[in-house]
C-alpha cells in the first residue's frame, strides 16, 4: 500500500526533524531521562507539533507507541448523506466529498471557517448552523440502521437522537438501539431565494470582428445571460433529469440537449418539451428511432435542443463525474436554493419522464444512479413533502389510498399516555383510537393537538409533547440493525450550540460527539488516563489542537492533570496559547514553534523530491514555500499532488495544483485598474477565474498580499486594504464573486486617479 507522503517522510525521531533546535533539544533531554512533564505546543499549523509529539512517544515506547497514546473517536461513514452550504452555496453532499476538500493530510481533525451543515436550533427549528470542526477515525466494525424509508451507517459508539418518556430529545448510542426503537426525521419547507441561474461565463460570443467590421455569428440563434427557474424550466430540468442527455463535440463548439421518449405514448410530453424550447427561442430538431426487439416500428421520440450553451449548462449542472451518463446524473444545486414551488415542479417533471403511480398520492421516481435518487428524497423532504429512499426508487408520498395518515405526520404517543397518568385526560378515547396500526406507540400530530389542546394547566411533559406538535419533525421506526466489518474512515462534526446535524437517505437527527467537549475529558480522557501503561511508566494524552477546547472542558482537564499524573502525561498543541485558561498553562512546560524559514522548508522538500526522483525547477521550489506560507505538512501535499504531472515540475505546475493565485497576474491586474485600464484588468480577472479556474477567496487574498508591494503612497494602500476586506467579506456572505471583484477592480481604478 502506498503512503500518502506526509507519513512516509514523517521524522520518527527528534534529531530528524527540521528547525525548532532549541525545543528539539529541551525534548531530547526528557526523553533520556525516561520522564516528561505535561507539555503545551504552542505555534502556527505545519511547523512540527504533531511530529514532535509522536517522535517523543516513538523514542519512550518504540513500536508499541500506539497503545500508550489516546486517540479520539468519530462517527458516520463517509457515504452518509448530509445537506450542506458552502460559502453561501446549498449542496446535498457525503463526508467523501468533503474530505476530498478539506483533509489534506493524515489529520484526524481540521477546522473550518466556511461551512454550514442542516441543523436543529434549541427552539426546534431546522436551519443551517455553522461547522467549527470535522473530525474523522478509522474504525472497524460499524452498525447498519435500517429504518422506515432509508439507512444510516455509524460506528457503535455514535449517538442518534430518539425521544424520551417525557416526550424531549435524547441521544442514544447506536449499539443500545433496537428494532422498534424511534429515530427523528422532519419533512419542512425550505423556501429558497434564487430563481435564477447566472450563465454569462457560458454564453458563446454572438459577434465576430471581420475587416469588414463587426458582423454577427449566424449560427446563434439564442444566449443567455441567466436561465430563470420559472414553472416551465424548472419542469423541463426535472425531465431532463429522467430522459436527457447530451452530445458535445471535442471542441466543445457545438453541442445539442436531447431528449428521448417513448413513441407514440409519450408523443404529448414531446411536444410539451418542444413548445418550452420554442419559447425560449431555441432551436428544436425532432426525428423518430427504432429500438428494442422490433427493429422494424419506429417506437421512440428525440427532440434535439441545438444550443451550444444550454448543452454546456446541462453537462456541468447534472454530472458528479468527468463521466456523462444516467449513472452519474445528481440533481443540480442549485435547485436546493430555488423557491419551493420550482422545486415542486422540478419533481414532477422527474416524475414524467421516469415515474410511475400517481402523483399528490404515491408517486414513484427511478434511477440507476443512488445519488441521484438520494438528492430527490431529500429535495422532498425540504419541500413539505413526505419521502422514502429503496435501492433504484425514491418514493413520494401525499396519502395512502385506505388510510389518513402518513408517517411524517406521526408522533410517539408513550409521552401522551404518561400525561394521562399525570393528569387523568378526559379524552383517552381518542388517545386509545389514534393509534397507527397496532402496537405502534404512535398517534398522528391532529389527534395529539386534539387531546391536549384544551388543558390550561403549566406542565413539562405538556409543553415537551406541545413543543414536538409544533415542530415540523416526526419519527420513524428502526426496522433492522446489522453489525458488519469495516475498515476505512468514520466522520463526525462540531456543531457549536446545537451538537445535532441531519444525515441519512432520508434525513434522521444524529448527534455530534464534540470531541472539544467536557463528556470527551470526563470520560474517554479520564478513563484512558486512570489505566496504568503496559511499561508501568506513563501514558501520553495528545490534544491536538487544545485552544478549541470548550472552558468548562479545560476545568475537567484541568483536575484530571493532577488526578492521574502517575498514569499519564499531556501534550496539548494549540495555535494561540492564549486560549487555554492559567491554570492549565501554569501546570505545563510550554514550548512555542515559531514557523519554519524558507531555507528549512525548501531544504526538507528536496529531500524529498530527491527521494521520490523528481525533476524540479529551482523556482518550484520557490513557489511551493509561497504556497505553503511556512506549513511544512502542506508544503509535502504540494509537492505530492505536483508529481502527477508529466514532464519537469516548474512555477507554473506548482500554481496549477494548488489553484493558487499566480502573484505575478495579480499584480499585473491591479497595476492595470491602477492605470485606468478597467478593460484589460477585467480580461485579467476573467482569466484567473474561468481559464485558470481560481476560487474568488483566493484571489482577493492574494490581491491583499499584493496592495503592500505597489508603488504607491501608504494613504492609497490603507484605503484599497479597507476596501479588499469590505470586498472579502461580501464574498464571505455568499455574494457573487465575478461581480464583488469587478467591482473591487472599479475601486482600485478611482484610486489611481486620485
Amino acid at each position: 500500500m502506498q503512503e500518502i507522503w506526509t507519513e512516509k517522510y514523517r521524522p520518527k525521531k527528534l534529531k530528524e526533524m527540521t528547525g525548532q533546535k532549541d525545543i528539539i533539544e529541551r525534548l531530547q533531554t526528557f526523553v533520556k531521562n525516561k520522564n516528561i512533564p505535561h507539555c503545551m505546543f504552542a505555534g502556527p499549523a505545519g511547523c512540527g507539533k504533531t511530529t514532535a509529539a509522536l517522535c517523543v512517544a516513538y523514542e519512550l515506547y518504540g513500536d508499541r507507541w500506539k497503545s500508550n497514546v489516546l486517540e479520539l473517536n468519530a462517527s458516520v461513514t463517509s457515504d452518509t448523506p448530509i445537506l450542506i452550504k458552502r460559502n453561501g452555496k446549498v449542496k446535498r453532499t457525503n463526508f467523501a466529498e468533503l474530505d476530498k476538500i478539506y483533509f489534506s493530510d493524515d489529520k484526524e481533525r481540521i477546522s473550518v471557517n466556511d461551512l454550514e451543515v442542516l441543523s436543529l436550533d434549541d427552539n426546534y427549528k431546522i436551519k443551517f448552523i455553522p461547522i467549527n470542526y470535522l473530525f474523522r477515525h478509522k474504525k472497524n466494525k460499524i452498525a447498519v440502521i435500517h429504518y422506515e424509508g432509508g439507512t444510516i451507517k455509524v460506528s457503535l459508539d455514535h449517538s442518534v437522537f430518539t425521544v424520551a418518556d417525557d416526550g424531549s430529545l435524547i441521544s442514544k448510542k447506536a449499539e443500545e438501539m433496537k428494532p422498534g426503537d424511534f429515530l427523528i426525521t422532519f419533512k419542512t419547507v425550505f423556501e429558497g431565494n434564487s430563481s435564477s441561474v447566472n450563465v454569462q461565463d457560458i454564453r458563446p460570443k454572438e459577434f465576430s470582428m471581420l475587416r469588414s467590421g463587426k458582423i454577427k455569428n449566424p449560427k446563434i440563434k439564442a444566449s443567455f445571460t441567466e436561465f430563470g427557474l420559472d414553472e416551465d424550466f424548472s419542469w423541463l430540468l426535472g425531465l431532463y433529469l429522467a430522459e436527457g442527455c447530451t452530445s458535445l463535440n471535442k471542441r466543445n463548439t457545438s453541442g445539442q440537449t436531447i431528449f428521448t421518449f417513448a413513441y407514440p405514448k409519450e408523443v404529448g410530453l414531446g411536444n410539451k418539451v418542444k413548445n418550452l424550447l420554442n419559447n425560449m427561442d431555441i432551436s428544436v430538431s425532432t426525428s423518430l428511432g427504432k429500438s428494442g426487439f422490433d427493429r422494424t416500428r419506429e417506437s421512440s421520440l428525440q427532440i434535439r435542443a441545438m444550443n451550444t450553451q444550454l448543452t454546456r449548462f446541462m453537462r456541468r449542472s447534472f454530472y458528479d463525474s468527468e463521466e456523462k451518463n444516467a449513472r452519474t446524473k445528481r440533481v443540480p444545486n442549485f435547485i436546493y436554493s430555488s423557491p419551493v414551488k420550482s422545486r415542486i415542479l422540478f419533481l414532477n417533471g422527474y416524475f414524467q419522464g421516469d415515474g410511475s403511480g400517481e402523483w399528490e398520492e404515491i408517486a414513484r421516481l427511478s434511477s440507476v444512479s443512488q445519488e441521484c435518487l438520494i438528492d430527490a428524497a431529500w429535495l422532498g423532504r425540504l419541500s413539505g413533502l413526505e419521502t422514502s429512499c429503496f435501492e433504484r426508487e425514491t418514493r413520494i408520498i401525499w396519502k395512502i389510498p385506505k388510510f389518513s395518515y402518513i408517517k411524517s405526520d406521526l408522533i410517539p404517543s408513550f409521552p401522551l399516555h404518561t400525561l394521562n397518568n399525570q393528569l387523568k385526560l378526559e379524552k383517552t378515547r381518542e388517545l386509545r383510537h389514534s393509534l397507527y396500526g397496532k402496537k405502534s406507540s404512535r398517534i398522528s400530530k391532529a389527534a395529539a393537538s386534539s387531546i391536549i389542546n384544551d388543558i390550561k394547566i403549566k406542565n413539562k411533559l405538556l409543553g415537551n409533547i406541545k413543543k414536538f406538535i409544533d415542530s415540523d419533525m416526526s419519527v420513524v421506526k428502526i426496522k433492522s440493525i446489522d453489525i458488519i466489518d469495516y475498515d476505512d474512515y468514520v466522520y463526525d462534526v462540531s456543531v457549536p450550540g446545537s451538537q445535532m446535524f441531519w444525515g441519512g437517505t432520508i434525513p434522521i437527527l444524529l448527534h455530534n460527539s464534540d470531541e472539544r467537549g467536557i463528556d470527551t475529558i470526563r470520560i474517554k480522557v479520564k478513563d484512558f488516563a486512570r489505566t496504568i501503561s503496559l511499561d508501568k511508566t506513563f501514558k501520553i494524552i495528545y490534544l491536538d489542537e487544545a485552544d478549541s477546547l470548550t472552558r468548562d472542558a479545560q476545568h475537567a482537564l484541568r483536575r484530571t492533570m493532577e488526578k492521574y499524573s502517575d498514569t499519564a502525561r499531556f501534550i496539548m498543541a494549540c495555535n494561540y496559547s492564549s486560549k487555554i485558561i492559567q491554570p492549565i498553562q501554569s501546570r505545563t512546560a510550554v514550548f512555542r514553534f515559531s514557523q519554519l524559514t524558507e531555507d528549512e522548508v525548501i531544504k526538507f522538500i528536496k529531500d524529498v523530491a530527491k527521494g521520490e526522483k523528481l525533476d524540479m525547477d529551482e523556482n518550484a521550489y520557490k513557489a511551493i514555500v509561497y504556497a505553503a506560507e511556512g506549513d511544512m505538512r502542506k508544503a509535502i501535499n504540494i509537492l505530492q499532488a505536483a508529481s502527477t504531472v508529466k514532464g519537469k515540475i516548474t512555477q507554473e505546475t506548482i500554481y496549477k495544483v494548488t489553484t493558487k493565485a499566480d502573484p505575478q497576474e495579480v499584480k499585473k491586474m491591479l497595476l492595470l485598474a491602477l492605470d485606468s485600464k478597467f478593460k484589460e484588468s477585467r480580461q485579467q480577472l476573467l482569466h484567473l477565474l474561468y481559464t485558470r479556474g481560481l476560487a474568488g477567496e483566493d484571489i482577493i487574498k492574494e490581491i491583499h498580499s499584493q496592495v503592500f508591494s505597489l508603488d504607491i503612497e501608504d494613504e492609497k494602500k490603507l484605503h484599497l486594504i479597507e476596501k479588499v476586506g469590505e470586498y472579502e467579506f461580501r464574498l464571505t456572505e455568499g455574494s457573487n464573486p465575478r461581480i464583488q471583484l469587478e467591482a473591487l477592480l472599479a475601486q482600485f481604478g478611482l484610486s489611481g486617479k486620485k
